[in-house]
């Protein structure tokens, strides 16, 4: 009498396609979460590349003002200006504070400047200081 072999090795079992489910789920998995952060971390590169460009755009016409443009009862207004002029979004808060050498004899300010913005929860925030200097306005003694 012949015994018959009931289990055949010419195909996958059950398990073997369990098995192979569960790795193509984890591979998957990982794949999409760190597609996922990947794709956060450029968004966040660009909004702060964002910020530094109005930063930079504040400090340019900080640079091409006068000493004497630059006040406090004036601050607001020059504040105002540059949103409307860069076209700085609301969600961007934007100071600009000014704060006199004691030591020159107001000759020279230091302006510092602050950018502060929210990304997925988190505020973040950029913060530079430039100096303004009086400019001499008397005779020169070139000959």
């Amino acid at each position: 009498m012949k015994l018959t072999n009931l289990k055949s090795n010419k195909a996958f079992t059950l398990q073997d396609a369990v098995i192979a489910i569960i790795l193509i789920l984890l591979f998957s998995g990982t794949i999409a979460s760190t597609t996922v952060t990947i794709f956060k971390i450029q968004a966040g590169t660009k909004v702060d590349s964002v910020a530094m460009l109005f930063v930079v755009q504040v400090m340019e016409r900080i640079d091409k003002l006068g000493y004497t443009e630059i006040q406090d009862d004036t601050i607001n207004t020059v504040v105002a200006q540059m949103r409307k002029d860069f076209s700085i979004p609301e969600s961007f808060s934007l100071k600009l504070e000014i704060e006199p050498d004691e030591i020159t004899k107001n000759l020279v300010k230091t302006i510092h400047v602050q950018l502060g913005y929210n990304f997925q929860g988190q505020d973040r925030n950029i913060s530079i200081k430039t100096l303004k200097v009086k400019e001499f306005e008397g005779e020169t003694n070139e000959k």
